[in-house]
């Protein structure tokens, strides 16, 4: 069984957000797009910009007043799967990331340089930093970010169903892990992966939140604490472990391996609350004070919003207001919060 097979196919209908009389916290239409995947923005920018990732291959940079333009179109390279495309994409200084599926359904990183105004990318500047093969049409992640020098990716563990590949605990593989790149290459930071779709950094304390899809009993949310970042890669469980539970896979379980500690998620669900979790952000912006240091997470199946204590994911409280076909959350460069539907709408959170 795959997840997310069916939610990343860009329907063309009209959805609503429904809001609760009682709801702390609501949306507000930024604009619409073609089925967005994404959205993000460098620090470096005002807090009215934003760059919109497109499935089908363009990233859109929205600014103050509602301006936009096409910093990059690569549709024509990318794969048009239900779980591919143009999946990903981060700024760091003048260089742009992308990460896409193209037309063979492979994975690519790749690198681009912008102008001065990080409003267009540079001719020639194409450079590619990973190729990776896919086995199958799903599972393919993934999460570009870039902290303290360092590009980060999450990858799936090659699809089909429980792990077909054997990738997740086989570290000879980028399948099923979470990678940074330096200059000796790409190295692993966490293993035991099925399809961490959704992840990110807390941008004050470098914690790292992990939202990885489940196979059809549990969806999870993994915590890597910053002060292991870097050290021996833990052991996220999968397909030995689906959330909390062990077994599920049968005659395909390939139990634990390799040095990394086991590590069991923060939070894990089952299929009476959700049934794709979409990992989130630690709200660190200043438009929601009674939301500081509080966790936003979803899940695309059931169109909740949830937020939780950061690092225990304890007191859970869930949103009045669903966003169908939830696909991601973002940060502007002052840290709020954005919800992307895969219908077209972009939303920001705010306070009532």
């Amino acid at each position: 069984m795959t997840r997310m097979r069916r939610s990343v196919l860009g329907v063309l209908v009209a959805v609503l957000v429904v809001p609760a009389a009682d709801a702390a916290v609501h949306t507000q239409l930024v604009g619409n797009f073609d089925t967005p995947i994404q959205v993000f923005a460098p620090r470096s920018v005002p807090g009215s910009t934003l760059y919109v990732v497109e499935k089908g291959g363009k990233i859109i940079r929205r600014q103050s007043g509602g301006h936009r333009n096409i910093v990059l179109d690569i549709h024509g390279h990318v794969s048009g799967g239900s779980e591919q495309g143009l999946l990903s994409a981060v700024i760091a200084g003048r260089k742009l990331f992308v990460y896409y599926t193209n037309g063979a359904g492979d994975s690519r990183v790749v690198r681009y340089r912008l102008n001065s105004g990080l409003g267009h990318v540079q001719a020639g500047s194409r450079r590619t930093i990973l190729r990776q093969s896919q086995p199958f049409d799903n599972h393919n992640g993934g999460t570009l970010q870039y902290r303290g020098g360092h590009l980060y990716l999450s990858l799936g563990d090659g699809g089909d169903g429980c792990d077909t590949a054997k990738s997740a605990q086989n570290l000879n593989t980028k399948l099923g892990k979470l990678l940074r790149h330096d200059s000796n290459g790409w190295k692993i930071v966490g293993y035991g992966l099925r399809n961490p779709w959704r992840w990110s950094f807390d941008r004050m304390t470098g914690d790292i939140y992990i939202g990885d899809v489940g196979q059809s009993r549990r969806e999870e949310v993994d915590f890597l604490d910053a002060s292991r970042n870097g050290g021996t890669p833990e052991n996220y469980g999968w397909n030995h472990y689906e959330g909390t539970l062990s077994g599920t896979c049968g005659s395909k379980d390939e139990g634990i391996k390799g040095p990394g500690k086991l590590v069991f998620p923060r939070y894990n669900y089952g299929r009476s609350v959700g049934s794709t979790v979409i990992g989130g952000f630690v709200y660190r912006g200043s438009d929601m004070p009674a939301q500081k240091g509080r966790y936003f997470f979803g899940d695309e199946g059931d169109s909740w919003i949830k937020t939780a204590d950061a690092r225990t994911l304890n007191n859970r409280q869930t949103l009045g207001f669903s966003v169908p076909f939830l696909y991601s959350f973002g940060e502007n460069s002052q840290g709020e919060l954005y919800v992307v539907s895969g219908t077209g709408p972009v939303y920001k959170l705010l306070d009532n």
